[in-house]
């Protein structure tokens, strides 16, 4: 009860209904923990970019040291200042990164400062002080509410009756699934060392540790599984920055991680080490949906 009248607090005080100069897209989440949406945001800030458009992304800096101050994301850019997730969209692509936990002023920095089409929220659901033209709302597909109670009782932000106010919602959801979404490909595995890739099929059969500090590995862990690939697990909470010592196993298995967790652990001396790239399969349906949203919305910007 305290956590939504502080939300619905909030949402009063801090709605802003200003209208945007440059559209905004929020990518985010009913839930607590992962749903993919940094995966999805890199895969949208490239399906755009394929059609032209210059995109622009906050990202909150949860868990940094600073959150609050403002930094635009380049190639030296440090985890433990910007955030993992930032790192890893500023590498997968075009778009300029704006790390800050203010999503209001993130996104009045981006729009004087760089010549943008669209900016994108990596998270943001419930930061009301940014106005949204789109938002896209990410669910699991197994239990996508949880137990259904809000935190702390459960993982929900807001209840779970909000969905029905939000148009555009897509499941991270198994490959056979019948359900509007994505699933991820885990049909890879780059080398810590060299960059080479090898297929998934090469840790078949064998003991690998996995090392992960994301929000929600079941369904990473479940896709491994399903691959014969025998686990040797070790979670880690989620943003959690790495030592050596995390990966003293005494033994000469192989180490798997995603490329979330290399990010934060590149330039350790790690052999025989692997990570999956965060490459998501959407359905056509979305793509669909997301050109019939964006061709309108563009067209009442440029009238």
């Amino acid at each position: 009860i305290l956590y939504l009248s502080i939300n619905y607090i909030k949402k009063y005080f801090f709605l802003n209904k200003k209208p945007n100069l440059i559209p905004v897209i929020v990518v985010g989440n009913l839930t607590l923990g992962g749903t993919g949406k940094t995966s999805f945001v890199i895969w949208l800030c490239n399906y755009l970019s394929l059609k032209k458009y210059n995109i622009g992304v906050i990202s909150g800096g949860y868990k940094t040291i600073a959150p609050k101050f403002l930094e635009i994301v380049n190639n030296f850019s440090d985890p433990l200042c910007v955030g993992d997730e930032a790192i890893l969209i500023k590498k997968k692509t075009n778009a300029i990164v704006c790390k800050c936990k203010n999503r209001k002023l993130a996104y009045e920095y981006l729009v004087n400062n760089f010549n943008l089409d669209i900016i994108i929220s990596d998270d943001g659901l419930i930061h009301y002080s940014l106005n949204r033209n789109l938002n896209i709302v990410l669910l699991n597909e197994n239990r996508p509410f949880g137990n259904k109670l809000i935190f702390p009782a459960g993982p929900l932000r807001e209840s779970s009756n909000s969905i029905n106010k939000y148009s555009f919602i897509i499941f991270n959801k198994k490959k056979e699934s019948d359900l509007r979404g994505f699933y991820y490909d885990n049909t890879k595995i780059i080398s810590f060392l060299n960059s080479s890739e090898k297929s998934i099929n090469y840790l078949r059969k064998k003991k690998v540790h996995l090392v992960t500090a994301i929000a929600s590995p079941e369904i990473l862990i479940n896709n491994l599984i399903e691959c014969e690939i025998s686990l040797i697990i070790h979670t880690f909470p989620d943003h959690y920055l790495y030592t050596h010592n995390d990966f003293q196993f005494n033994d000469n298995n192989i180490i798997l991680m995603t490329e979330k967790d290399f990010i934060k652990c590149k330039d350790f001396n790690l052999s025989e080490a692997y990570y999956l790239p965060p490459k998501i399969i959407v359905d056509n349906d979305i793509k669909i949906m997301l050109n019939k949203e964006m061709s309108n919305l563009l067209k009442r910007y440029k009238n």
